[in-house]
């Protein structure tokens, strides 16, 4: 049996087990990204659908996530989900056959949310732990340049 993570025409397969993982890793990072009352609310919300889940439940992201803002929010955590299973923050890393798949399938739920968010908002990217990254990097570079 499996999960389908969907989103209008857009439908990804994961395991139960997979899905499990996924929603407990991004229900950590999201307490750690959530700075609002709303956020947290949001938060809260998916923590309580975490508790009464079941083998075979599929998660249509526009339901669980039907507020714009509620949606920029998953995809930046989502993503971020995706980095930190990368740098071993996340999960059990004495094994490894996991991490690429793992990796790979939080980062497309939080690309089905950013196409949604794109039909609203042109050129919205979500500030990701990534992209702060990426931002210091290269700003650095232009530094050391001069």
């Amino acid at each position: 049996m499996s999960t389908v993570i969907f989103l209008g025409e857009q439908g990804h397969y994961v395991s139960n087990r997979r899905f499990l993982t996924l929603l407990a890793f991004a229900l950590q990072v999201a307490r750690d990204a959530a700075t609002t009352g709303g956020e947290a609310l949001w938060v809260e919300n998916l923590g309580e659908f975490e508790k009464q889940k079941f083998p075979g439940i599929n998660f249509d992201l526009a339901e669980r996530f039907p507020d714009l803002s509620e949606k920029k929010f998953w995809a930046q955590v989502f993503r971020d989900t995706a980095r930190r299973i990368f740098l071993r923050q996340l999960g059990n890393h004495d094994i490894t056959f996991w991490q690429a798949s793992a990796i790979s399938d939080a980062y497309l739920i939080a690309q089905m949310l950013i196409n949604v968010v794109l039909q609203s908002e042109a050129g919205w990217q979500p500030d990701t732990e990534d992209s702060r990254e990426a931002e210091n990097f290269f700003r650095s570079e232009e530094i050391s340049a001069e």
